[in-house]
């Protein structure tokens, strides 16, 4: 008797089957979700490319800020601007786009909630870039007096939507400056102590 246990198996028609389904779902398209998570994620990779050649700062912060004490008035110098970048795709496709921006320390780290409010301005800390420039106005803000004296940095966050409906964001950090001193005020005032002291000795030995 002939063995045929080698072509005991399920029914052809099972295989084929299972083929036609294997293959149904190969070449189904991808649904709306599954083609955001791609986009997503091949965004994710080429993101921090794009961030630095999207948008920039026009002119790098004086080094050495005074900090703004009561009754004061001094911006942090020069104002900085937003700008897109002249060769990013972004040209001619932005909606909408706001920047903010924030304290940071050194090492491009946020700095606490609290210390963040030692960063104000008369108009705020956040504005709108104009589509049609290209740019933000001047920012104008400056840090208080009470802020401890060490380096720091701004972060810019750049949000912005593009006329096909993506919302995305970018970060920009500045160079590093250093806050300075202000003068003691009880230096000036012994020195002009001094001087009262030396013009009352002057009149005697005139006398």
């Amino acid at each position: 008797m002939q063995d045929t246990s080698f072509v005991t198996g399920p029914p052809l028609q099972l295989v084929m089957q299972w083929i036609d389904e294997l293959w149904a779902q190969e070449c189904a398209p991808l649904t709306s979700d599954s083609q955001e998570e791609n986009y997503e994620a091949i965004l994710e990779e080429l993101l921090p490319f794009e961030q630095q050649q999207d948008f920039q700062l026009l002119e790098p912060l004086r080094t050495r800020q005074r900090k703004s004490y009561e009754g004061e008035s001094r911006f942090l110098t020069p104002r900085p601007v937003i700008a897109l970048h002249p060769s990013s795709p972004l040209n001619n496709r932005l909606k909408r786009c706001t920047v903010s921006v924030k304290l940071l320390d050194v090492h491009g780290s946020p700095l606490h909630c609290q210390e963040q409010t030692n960063l104000y301005g008369p108009y705020g800390k956040e504005t709108l870039l104009s589509i049609p420039h290209g740019r933000t106005p001047p920012i104008s803000v400056k840090i208080a007096g009470k802020c401890d004296l060490r380096a720091l940095r701004l972060g810019f966050t750049v949000e912005y939507e593009t006329e096909d409906g993506y919302c995305r964001r970018a970060h920009l950090t500045s160079n590093e400056v250093q806050l300075a001193r202000k003068q003691c005020p009880t230096k000036r005032g012994t020195s002009s102590h001094v001087s009262r002291v030396n013009m009352l000795q002057r009149n005697v030995k005139c006398e």
